[in-house]
């Protein structure tokens, strides 16, 4: 089933297009998952498990768990519709041209639409380190893995954005600037820097011209008072004309709604 969700996105706020389960990193099974969703009021939930990867991550699904994601995920959408539309998608890892959205494996899968993200920035030396998640992590990686330069990791987090819309073959846009979760931790005033203003700037208007919906992340708004992209840039946002999501990226069943609402209404607000 293909199914528009900008249009969905332009005529209800009763949806979540970003959730994980224990086919990933999710803690709560799809079943939990979707009956919370149900419970909450959605018309459309979509499940997105990370997608397999060509290298060693504990949070990636296997390909081998594919097709019993896909019947789980069909037997859920025949449990709860037509309240319910149960969506099946992925949140896929875009790691370069050879890896990502647009290569066919991807493609061909039955999926009701994709999602495109970026967690793994390659260092120096191409390897590819994962920046997303605990910022202790994160602060090894940059001194050990990175040569300490905050900046190339950020720069090169944005150009992986940049190139996987270029490639295209996704029709939302994840979290687009989740680095800076770990980036402003390492660097409180690097949010204000012109050169990361610009970047910001550059996906905004790649998204526009790539038509994708770009998604508002909420999955960090309780705990550390904070949404993906940051509010820094949500006028901008809102000027561009770009379709938006507003995800909640819940790994657990009580956090399907978590920091929605918030949202709604901070976004509803702009001029």
């Amino acid at each position: 089933m293909q199914i528009s969700i900008k249009d969905v996105v332009t005529t209800t706020d009763a949806y979540n297009f970003h959730a994980h389960s224990q086919y990933c990193d999710g803690r709560d099974t799809m079943s939990a998952i979707a009956a919370a969703a149900a419970e909450a009021g959605m018309k459309y939930f979509a499940f997105t498990p990370h997608s397999p990867v060509p290298i060693d991550s504990p949070c990636n699904m296997g390909k081998e768990k594919m097709d019993e994601y896909m019947e789980e995920v069909d037997r859920l959408h025949r449990l709860y519709s037509p309240d319910m539309v149960v969506l099946k998608s992925l949140e896929i890892d875009y790691l370069g041209d050879d890896w990502g959205p647009h290569i066919d494996y991807f493609q061909r899968l039955p999926l009701d639409f994709r999602l495109g993200s970026v967690h793994f920035v390659p260092n120096q030396d191409g390897v590819l380190l994962d920046c997303d998640g605990r910022f202790e992590r994160f602060a090894r990686y940059l001194k050990e893995g990175y040569r300490g330069d905050l900046r190339y990791v950020v720069e090169k987090y944005f150009e992986h954005v940049l190139r996987m819309l270029e490639r295209g073959g996704f029709e939302l846009l994840g979290h687009f600037d989740k680095i800076a979760g770990n980036a402003s931790m390492a660097d409180p005033e690097i949010e204000h820097q012109g050169w990361y203003e610009a970047l910001v700037d550059d996906v905004i208007s790649h998204a526009k011209s790539s038509d994708v919906v770009v998604e508002i992340n909420t999955k960090a708004w309780d705990d550390k008072g904070r949404f993906y992209p940051s509010e820094l840039w949500w006028q901008k946002l809102k000027d561009s004309g770009v379709a938006i999501a507003i995800d909640s990226d819940a790994h657990y069943a009580e956090k399907v709604t978590a920091g929605r609402r918030d949202a709604f209404t901070r976004w509803n607000n702009l001029k």
